[in-house]
């Protein structure tokens, strides 16, 4: 299951030149689904277009993450992969960083797709994977496998550049693509 998130009003994290996460977020996610499919994976995407998940014209985040954890509810048997983009308020952090949900399962996959992230695209990120505390509703109350994608910092210039470029996107794509595979590999 891969999860873009915010969509429609909710645009997440916004950069000094006016990106905005959730468009990135829905490249890479889009991409990684793309990739996936090729492998023969089911996957179920949270949105393929600049929506949210909420039931009717106004955008209620509670609903949106009910109806999210809801998907993760009906499919257990699957794996939930959320991909973000950070934004911090020092132009100096860089690099990706994935967050898991309770339980080994989801750390070995977090843990798969930090080292494909920093043995194929980020060889000088030093970022570490960190389980999520109730803060991230989603994860924090996860009933499969989970992990949370953090793929950059907005407020990092040149990562910025980067993420905004589509060749870069694919390879993020692709690295987060590798881990999933790798995980059902030794799994």
């Amino acid at each position: 299951m891969a999860n873009s998130p915010h969509g429609g009003e909710d645009g997440g994290a916004v950069a000094a030149d006016g990106t905005v996460e959730k468009d990135i977020n829905l490249k890479i996610a889009l991409q990684t689904a793309k990739f996936l499919k090729l492998y023969g994976f089911k996957v179920i995407m949270t949105r393929e277009t600049d929506t949210n998940t909420c039931n009717g014209d106004s955008f209620i985040k509670r609903e949106d993450l009910e109806n999210r954890l809801n998907l993760m509810k009906q499919n257990p048997e699957s794996v939930f992969v959320s991909i973000h983009l950070n934004k911090f308020t020092t132009s100096a952090a860089k690099g990706s960083q994935v967050f898991y949900s309770n339980g080994d399962a989801a750390k070995a996959l977090g843990e798969i797709i930090q080292k494909s992230i920093i043995k194929n695209l980020q060889n000088e990120n030093k970022r570490v994977n960190k389980q999520a505390t109730s803060s991230t509703y989603l994860l924090y109350n996860a009933t499969v496998p989970a992990v949370l994608v953090e793929c950059g910092f907005l407020s990092n210039q040149a990562e910025l550049l980067r993420l905004k470029d589509s060749a870069y996107q694919q390879k993020l794509a692709f690295c987060i693509t590798d881990g999933i595979l790798q995980y059902f590999k030794e799994s």
